[in-house]
């Protein structure tokens, strides 16, 4: 008995010992898990600090800020150590200068260096270079006159195609843009002060160009628009005050070639780009792209015939007819896909443009309108073949100018509400006869939209106002038109006649545009009826002009109502 008491108490102690070695591991395993947690509590402020600080990398931290500006100030007090050297009498200026230029490319090659270390830095660095050049430039060229306007232009293109060609290899964006900033503010500068135009508007395209070869090359350059306005405004300036007759006080005039050289510069430049990006690798237009192409192509229209008082309309033209030709090219062949909608409409839109424009430029007068007449006419067929909305608008494009330079307005004005017209013109035939093809090959074709049926509108508009134009003109050739009376009356015959068969011709054919037209001319009938028949009519006549006009009102609302019936 006392041994089994033994025993159990050996045991009892045993299990004593084990329960409070697990009750120490218990708690050191506790303790590890709270300065686990308190670990993480203390780490997590941390890492969200470290994180915002990543978000401001541009800046850095605190301690990186003041160095950065500490060594941009030392660079600043070194230029004020060149400009005090150069103006002493006794140290040649021409050497300090040269320095100064190296000095800022030096700041230049700095900040291209700490661009992967520190943004901040590398953009602090860069204005430190744009602010070392700039006003030495302006110094030496305007102050103490040592460089010529001329060197001037060259240093300032110089600095932006050292910063772009450093900036290239690591594709930054914010170096070549401070660079090409105070390039362009230091450009406009020296030309309002020193009215030297010629050599820094060609400095200014000469940093466009590099600009958009850069953008040609795939290197996307942000600040593209800053080169590109300033080039347009140093063009229109440059033009405007020595193309002029008399050429203000301090400026230096040149020959017309030169002038016509950097108008032509600035088309070329952002021609050949948009050519380049877009008809040739098939990148999406942008609105910059869109409306700069556009200005530079006023603007070099502007300046070549200023410059040259139209003596080279006829060549402008034939590169705006080139022009155009490409541009219908992409318009038909090389932006077909719907990823490349708006590059097709644009040059859509510029292929008409251009056409309009060099047939005026180059074609003398007699030429123009047949010219006109056949591109509406292939607009028309083009479409038929394409199914493109473009073609079709610009069929009546090109008829709508065609009548504008053909006598055609005045021709149906006179017969239709003023006084007759003494003879025909073959031109009015031409016009007319156009405007008939373009509506017979353009309605025929089958359309899955019925609102595009209003493309022809204006040929259904053209062709008929003229047939009633050459019918009151027949009419009254018989003799019987003579008096006011006969005559208001016979018009408006005329024109209910022209309404009533074109509501019945566009019932039949469900072609909506004849009923368009039909109460367009409905509309035309109601201002003669106020403004000559209640003045010149008699009874007699007015009897039958409000009979017509009345059948018109009641049977055309029927014919246009069964046509959409039908339809």
């Amino acid at each position: 008995m006392p041994q089994a008491v033994d025993s159990i108490a050996l045991a009892l102690e045993q299990l004593s010992e084990q329960v409070e070695a697990l009750e120490q591991r218990v708690a050191a395993l506790e303790s590890c898990a709270g300065n686990s947690s308190e670990r993480t509590r203390v780490r997590a402020p941390t890492e969200r600090a470290a994180a915002n600080w990543r978000g401001l990398a541009f800046v850095g931290t605190p301690a990186d800020v003041g160095p950065v500006i500490g060594r941009a100030v030392l660079g600043i007090a070194g230029a004020y150590l060149l400009r005090a050297l150069a103006e002493l009498p006794s140290i040649p200026k021409v050497p300090v200068l040269l320095v100064a230029i190296l000095y800022a490319c030096f700041w230049m090659i700095w900040a291209v260096r700490t661009a992967a270390a520190s943004r901040f830095a590398s953009v602090t660095y860069a204005i430190t270079s744009a602010l070392i050049l700039s006003p030495m430039l302006w110094e030496s060229t305007i102050r103490f006159q040592v460089l010529s306007p001329g060197f001037a232009s060259i240093v300032l293109v110089a600095f932006v195609v050292v910063a772009v060609a450093l900036a290239w290899r690591h594709d930054l964006q914010l170096i070549p843009g401070v660079a090409t900033l105070a390039t362009v503010v230091t450009a406009l500068a020296l030309m309002v002060e020193s009215r030297e135009l010629v050599p820094l508007t060609a400095a200014l395209l000469a940093v466009a160009l590099a600009t958009e070869i850069a953008a040609c090359l795939g290197h996307r350059l942000r600040m593209r628009a800053i080169p590109a306005l300033a080039a347009d405004f140093a063009v229109w300036l440059l033009v405007y005050i020595l193309a002029s007759e008399t050429i203000p006080e301090g400026y230096r005039a040149t020959t017309p070639e030169t002038l016509t050289v950097l108008s032509l510069a600035l088309l070329t430049i952002y021609g050949g780009s948009i050519g380049v990006r877009s008809f040739i690798m098939r990148q999406r237009l942008t609105v910059f792209e869109i409306a700069q192409g556009s200005a530079a192509c006023a603007l070099a229209t502007y300046g070549t015939l200023s410059a040259t008082h139209k003596s080279a309309a006829p060549a402008l033209g034939i590169l705006f007819l080139l022009f155009a030709a490409a541009s219908y090219w992409g318009t038909l062949a090389r932006f077909t896909e719907e990823s490349q909608s708006r590059n097709r409409r644009v040059s859509a839109t510029w292929a008409a443009a251009l056409l309009l424009g060099g047939s005026f430029l180059l074609l003398p007068a007699t030429i123009q309108l047949p010219f006109l007449c056949a591109a509406a006419v292939a607009a028309a067929f083009l479409y038929t073949l394409t199914s493109k909305l473009s073609l079709g608008l610009h069929a009546s494009f090109y008829l709508a100018a065609a009548a504008a330079v053909s006598p055609l307005a005045t021709y149906v004005e006179n017969s239709l509400a003023g006084t007759l017209n003494s003879s025909g013109d073959w031109r009015l035939v031409l016009v007319g006869l156009s405007a008939l093809i373009c509506y017979v090959i353009g309605s025929r074709h089958a359309e899955a939209q019925p609102k595009r049926r209003l493309l022809w509108i204006v040929p259904a508009t053209l062709a008929g106002f003229t047939a009633a134009a050459f019918a009151v003109e027949a009419i009254a050739a018989t003799g019987i038109g003579h008096d006011p009376s006969r005559l208001s009356m016979i018009r408006t015959v005329v024109n209910c006649a022209l309404a009533l068969a074109l509501g019945f011709l566009g019932s039949r054919w469900h072609h909506i545009e004849l009923g368009w037209v039909a109460y367009a001319a409905v509309a035309f009938g109601s201002l003669k009826l106020l403004f000559e028949d209640l003045r010149f009519g008699n009874a007699a006549s007015l009897v039958v002009s409000l009979l017509f006009y009345g059948l018109v009102l009641i049977l055309l609302p029927r014919l246009t109502r069964r046509s959409a019936l039908q339809t």
